[in-house]
């Protein structure tokens, strides 16, 4: 796992956007589709290492710790203009989810399941991935390219392109009795709902870059313990 560290300017210019960053520099993705280049050369501030050694490995069968976006959160975040409802996923202590040897391995009961519909297969992406959350601070995860989802986000209709580009991060519990213990956040960053935020529909027809919830400002965040 690639960790890389952006200057203060690189990190200003996303907030209100996406970013992918690689030795080449940053991609910065603002909302309405524009796209920025800021070549390495043109940052204050940029450093790489390979933090594979010291990163727990996220492998393994987590299951429901917190949803941290709720439909009502969601709602109130965007002052109402965007409804989110009863479709988006509620709360279900006994969601599953397993990674294990490039396989995505779902076991839910909350309307999760209408993305993750079954077993998927997942690569991690090279490029660390920067962006602001509705009402968080900026967040960097490790890309996974999954395909087997469903970006539709439907129970009634299963979208035609099954590959998407979710986010994962290892948080250290510092709640914890003992140093070491991990949470994972999980950060569905790319759908394309139709049933809910129908809001959103309109701005679907120009998102052509992957990640499209990220750009929108509407990922789907919850966080995992270890089973």
């Amino acid at each position: 796992m690639k960790k890389i560290i952006l200057s203060c300017v690189a990190l200003m210019a996303t907030f209100f956007c996406a970013s992918t960053v690689s030795a080449q520099g940053v991609k910065i993705y603002k909302v309405g589709g524009e796209v920025i280049d800021i070549p390495a050369a043109e940052l204050d501030y940029i450093e790489a290492y390979d933090a594979t050694a010291d990163a727990p490995s996220f492998e393994g069968t987590w299951k429901m710790k917190k949803l941290v976006t709720t439909a009502e959160s969601m709602t109130e975040a965007w002052y109402g203009m965007v409804t989110f409802g009863d479709a988006f996923p509620a709360f279900n202590a006994e969601d599953e989810i397993t990674f294990k040897d490039g396989k995505l391995i779902p076991n839910l009961k909350s309307n999760l399941k209408n993305y993750f519909i079954g077993e998927a297969t997942y690569e991690l992406v090279d490029d660390a991935y920067s962006f602001h959350p509705v009402d968080m601070n900026i967040v960097t995860v490790q890309l996974l390219k999954v395909k087997g989802v469903n970006r539709n986000f439907d129970a009634n209709s299963k979208s035609e392109d099954d590959e998407a580009l979710v986010g994962i991060r290892l948080v250290e519990d510092e709640d914890a009795d003992v140093p070491g213990i991990y949470f994972l956040e999980v950060y569905i960053l790319d759908y394309q709902a139709t049933s809910f935020a129908p809001e959103f529909s309109d701005f679907y027809i120009y998102a052509t870059e992957k990640p499209v919830a990220a750009s929108s400002g509407a990922p789907v965040i919850f966080s995992m313990e270890r089973k």
